[in-house]
């Protein structure tokens, strides 16, 4: 348009030096260009270039890419929850409760239920935040969930439509996500994947990767874990070295048995130890760290306690003939006490031996006094129990020691607090006469930990008692007990009362 190409010259070198000359157009632009005022200069150069330039988009069309088309989702065959679950779920999203939430969506997916639409978004992002919610919310998206997925890449953890894509340019925790996801259905195909980018990549990528062989974790993994043994990088052969210990027929766990077995015999006065020399070349490469040192032991019963730990305890209860619960006993309030108890405990969680995990949980106030980590060893220990085989072993333990239950003295206190699921309503119905029990003598307790614990409590009591328990707890507020107890007990059943609203609504 040379109207434009005038306007732009005259711009460039001045209205004062070169005339401004519209030219009379017999059409709307025309029209509307002849009633500028051409005595003001500046405005009718600012004036023209405006009309022109909205002339020229107001009769254009956005330009639409035809090679990019959104496929609409299909609809949802499965029902969406409740109003009264949409509140719930709101809820918790919010923030209050929202530990609970991994209850709601489970039994959400229990019921052949979905999440509501309008609640997808937020769910996604959080699942997209926190990665140990994936396993809940994966189940409760329904079709329009996981449709709504593909249309934003912070969403690719649902689905795995284009793991080639994630695999080769993902960040890590995308490509641990798809390696995780292949271990589970097809483990040997997994390990192949990791082993054909093996050497292309990082320390820090090749330890975190890994890792991930720890799901479907057998005896086939061996011969990659033993070269692993031999990486330049320790990162990588720790977790190698902790994934074969995990493998009680590995050449690993053969070698160490070998190593620790003349260190130790059994006679009539307990458990005899020799303590190893020093650290050699070998043990390091099978993943004992010389720079592992615990003042309290000292160096050499540091060693040990290393090797020690990738022995299955079972080797012990066969060499000697002994019952778990025999070798514990004979070890309590030995020299060797803590150093026993922490091996025996790590090295049956790496070989997961119920019997022995049974007979470490019994010794819980033990483990407690002994152990390092005490709380993250007795929640990984009731992992290697199946779960109806722990709640039968919870409730003897209560039923034993129903008084005060709030003091950490009370074995069945640990028990109670670590137990990674919800209890059953014998348990339940026990913990809530024990609770009932202690407001009643009106025993000194602490109020802090009285409302901690009771708080820990909510989650893991099972709704089905909340009757019992507003009938039984109820009575509180009218005895001679701080106004901290009553708070907490307050507390105590309004979450319960939530929960049980909560199922009584997605039951429906």
């Amino acid at each position: 348009m040379n109207i434009w190409q005038d306007l732009v010259k005259t711009a460039v070198v001045g209205t004062q030096r070169l005339e401004l000359k519209i030219p009379t157009q017999d059409n709307q632009l025309g029209e509307i260009l002849n009633h500028l005022d051409t005595k003001d200069k500046e405005g009718c150069l600012l004036g023209a270039a405006g009309t022109i330039y909205f002339y020229q988009k107001a009769g254009k069309l956005t330009a639409i890419d035809s090679k990019k088309t959104v496929e609409t989702c299909d609809l949802d065959d499965l029902p969406y929850c409740s109003h009264v679950s949409e509140q719930h779920l709101e809820i918790m999203l919010g923030g209050e409760y929202s530990k609970i939430l991994p209850e709601w969506l489970k039994l959400l997916a229990d019921t052949k239920k979905v999440v509501s639409p309008k609640y997808l978004p937020e769910l996604l992002t959080l699942g997209n935040r926190e990665n140990s919610l994936r396993k809940y919310i994966l189940p409760v998206l329904g079709k329009r969930g996981i449709w709504l997925a593909t249309q934003n890449p912070e969403w690719n953890y649902v689905s795995s439509e284009d793991t080639n894509k994630i695999w080769k340019n993902g960040s890590l925790e995308a490509r641990k996500n798809v390696l995780n996801e292949l271990r589970q259905s097809e483990a040997e195909a997994a390990r192949s994947q990791l082993q054909s980018i093996w050497s292309k990549e990082r320390a820090q990528e090749r330890a975190s990767l890994l890792e991930v062989l720890e799901v479907g974790l057998s005896v086939e993994d061996e011969n990659f874990l033993e070269d692993a043994l031999e990486d330049r990088s320790k990162l990588v052969r720790d977790v190698a070295a902790r994934l074969l210990a995990q493998i009680p027929e590995s050449k690993l766990v053969n070698r160490m048995v070998e190593r620790v077995r003349p260190l130790l015999s059994l006679d009539r006065n307990g458990i005899e130890v020799t303590l190893p020399k020093k650290c050699t070349l070998e043990m390091t490469q099978d993943g004992i760290d010389e720079s592992k040192y615990i003042p309290s032991l000292g160096e050499k019963a540091s060693l040990l306690l290393q090797m020690l730990s990738f022995v299955p305890p079972s080797i012990w209860s066969s060499d000697w003939k002994k019952t778990p619960d025999e070798l514990i006993k004979i070890v309590e309030n030995s020299k060797w006490e803590k150093v026993f108890l922490e091996a025996w405990t790590t090295a049956t969680i790496r070989s997961k031996n119920t019997i022995w995990a049974e007979a470490l949980l019994k010794a819980s106030l033990k483990l407690s006094k002994n152990l390092t980590n005490s709380d993250g060893s007795i929640k990984s220990l009731f992992k290697v129990i199946p779960e109806s085989q722990t709640q039968s072993f919870i409730l003897g333990v209560l039923q034993q020691h129903p008084n005060n239950i709030f003091s950490s003295a009370n074995p069945a206190f640990s028990l109670l607090i670590h137990t990674p699921y919800i209890w059953d309503e014998q348990i339940s119905q026990a913990a809530i006469l024990s609770i009932k029990s202690c407001i009643e003598s009106n025993n000194k307790v602490n109020n802090w930990q009285f409302g901690s614990t009771l708080a820990t409590f909510s989650s893991k009591i099972s709704p089905s008692v909340y009757s019992q328990a507003v009938k039984d707890l109820n009575f509180a507020a009218s005895e001679n007990i701080h106004k901290t107890l009553i708070d907490a007990i307050d507390r105590f059943l309004t979450k319960l009362q939530f929960r049980y609203e909560m199922r009584q609504a997605l039951l429906v």
